[in-house]
C-alpha cells in the first residue's frame, strides 16, 4: 500500500454499527483517522430484517467518523460472519499468456476469473472472495504472488468464501439506502484474526472463539490457512438471560450480577455471600440468593457453550489440528476463569484471553472493523482496492465567497458613484 491510502471499514453488527476509517502512515501502518459507532435493531439471527433501520444506524455511524476524519464516505467495506458463509479449497492451474516475459499480475486476476467460473455453486449463492494461500511456481512454493518468474504455468491454492445470496442482498438493499457502494464483503474471522492472533499461533494450529453478544464465532487455523469457520446462535447476552430466567429478575438487574460476579468456575469464589434480587411480577419482593448460584448459571452456559464447540471439532476431525486456543469477545473476555474453564472441557493446555482492553484502538467495540481495515491493507497487489472518499471542504465556504465578492462589488459601486458625483459638482 502507498502513504496516504484510504480504507473504510464498517462493522454490521446485532446490537451496533461501527465505523473506522483507517490511513496509510509512513510506516506502512494503519493509522485510525476518523471512527463512530451506532446503535443497530434491524438485524435478527444474524439476518437483516429490516434493511431501512440498519441504514439510519449504518450513516449515524459513517457520520460520526465523518467527522473526526474531515472525509465524506462514499464506499466501505463490510463484515460477514460465518452463518450465512461456507468455504471451499481449491487448487487450479493456469498457463502464463508470455513465459518470456514472465508472470504478470494479468496472469493471476485470469486465474481468479478462472476460479469463479468453474466453482459449482448452489442457485441462492455468490462468491464473495478468493483467498490465495500459496502460489507453486516450478515445483516452489510461494506465499507472495510471483510477479516476475519466469514460468509457462503456475498453480494457486485458494480458499473460494461463498454466502448465501439473501444474505448478501440484504446487505446491498441496506448499504444502498445509506448511500454508500460496497467496495468489498470480509468474512469476520480474518479482521478479529488480524488483530488478535500471533503468526506462530496460526502456523501451529489454533482455535479462535470470539463471543459477542448474540452469537460466537468459531475458526480453526493451520499452517496459517483458515480450516473452519462457523457461527453459533449463543453469545453473552444469553447468559444475561439465563440469569434473568433463572432468579426471575429484569434484564438489567441480571446483567448487573453478570458483571459483578463475572466468574466461569463455582470452585474459585472465594466469598460466597448472600445478594438480595428484586423479583418481577405482580407480587414483587426482595428475595435473597447466594451468590454461588448466579456463579454455577454463568458456569453452565460458557460450559455448555464448550462443549458445543467440541462436539464441532470431533464432527470436523479437527482436533488433531489445534495446539492452543484464543478466546476474545466482549461476551467472554472479562468472565474470569473462562481460559480455565476451557482448558477443562476442551482438552487443551494452552488457552489465553485475548481482551478488546488490551487492543491499541479506540474502543473495544471497534475491534472487528478496525480489523477489517488492518486486513484490507495486509493484502497483496492483486486483492488491493482503497474506499472511494472525498475531502470535505466547509459547505458555508462558496456562500461566503460570494457574499465576500458581492459586498466588494457593493463597495465599488459605492465608491464609482461618488467618484462621479464629485466629477458633476466640479
Amino acid at each position: 500500500m502507498a502513504i496516504g491510502d484510504i480504507i473504510v471499514g464498517l462493522d454490521i453488527g446485532v446490537s451496533k454499527v461501527s465505523c473506522v476509517i483507517g490511513q496509510v502512515n509512513k510506516f506502512s501502518e494503519i493509522e485510525v483517522i476518523g471512527y463512530g459507532l451506532a446503535n443497530n435493531s434491524g438485524i435478527k439471527r444474524g439476518q437483516i430484517i429490516d434493511p431501512k433501520t440498519v441504514s439510519q444506524s449504518v450513516k449515524e455511524a459513517i457520520s460520526a467518523a465523518e467527522q473526526i476524519s474531515e472525509l465524506s464516505v462514499n464506499s466501505a467495506y463490510v463484515n460477514i460472519k460465518g452463518m450465512n458463509v461456507r468455504i471451499k479449497k481449491v487448487v487450479m492451474e493456469s498457463e502464463v499468456a508470455r513465459p518470456d516475459d514472465g508472470m504478470t499480475i494479468n496472469d493471476i486476476y485470469n486465474l481468479f476469473a478462472k476460479i469463479q467460473i468453474t466453482t459449482e455453486l448452489a442457485l441462492d449463492e455468490q462468491i464473495i472472495d478468493i483467498l490465495p494461500y500459496e502460489y507453486i511456481v516450478n515445483g516452489r512454493v510461494y506465499k507472495e504472488e510471483p510477479i516476475g518468474a519466469f514460468c509457462k504455468t503456475f498453480a494457486m491454492e485458494v480458499e473460494v468464501v461463498i454466502a448465501k445470496g439473501d444474505y448478501i442482498e440484504g446487505v446491498q438493499k441496506t448499504l444502498k439506502y445509506a448511500g454508500i457502494k460496497i467496495d468489498g464483503l470480509i468474512l469476520e474471522t480474518l479482521a478479529t484474526s488480524n488483530i488478535v492472533l500471533m503468526p506462530e499461533e496460526k502456523e501451529a494450529g489454533v482455535l479462535l472463539v470470539d463471543m459477542g453478544g448474540g452469537h460466537t464465532d468459531i475458526s480453526v487455523y493451520k499452517n496459517s490457512k483458515i480450516e473452519f469457520y462457523t457461527t453459533i446462535p449463543v453469545g453473552g447476552d444469553h447468559i444475561t438471560n439465563d440469569i434473568a430466567l433463572t432468579f426471575n429478575i429484569s434484564t438489567d438487574e441480571a446483567e448487573k450480577l453478570k458483571r459483578q460476579y463475572n466468574l466461569a468456575i463455582m470452585a474459585m469464589i472465594t466469598n460466597n455471600h448472600e445478594i438480595k434480587i428484586s423479583s418481577r411480577g405482580i407480587d414483587q419482593q426482595n428475595n435473597v440468593i447466594k451468590c454461588s448460584d448466579v456463579v454455577q448459571v454463568i458456569e453452565a452456559r460458557v460450559k455448555e457453550t464448550y462443549q458445543i464447540i467440541r462436539k464441532m471439532l470431533t464432527e470436523n476431525n479437527l482436533n488433531g489440528k489445534i495446539e492452543c486456543m484464543v478466546l476474545t469477545g466482549q461476551g467472554i473476555s472479562n468472565i474470569v476463569g473462562a481460559e480455565e474453564l476451557a482448558k477443562l472441557t476442551l482438552k487443551l493446555d494452552q488457552v489465553r484471553i485475548c481482551s478488546p482492553k488490551l487492543i491499541n484502538i479506540i474502543k473495544p467495540q471497534h475491534t472487528t472493523v478496525f480489523g477489517m481495515v488492518r486486513y484490507i491493507a495486509s493484502l497483496g497487489l492483486s486483492k488491493h482496492v482503497n474506499s472511494d472518499v472525498e475531502i470535505v471542504t466547509d459547505p458555508n465556504l462558496k456562500e461566503r465567497i460570494i457574499e465576500t465578492i458581492t459586498n466588494f462589488k457593493n463597495k465599488l459601486l459605492g465608491f464609482n458613484k461618488k467618484i462621479k458625483k464629485i466629477d458633476e459638482e466640479e
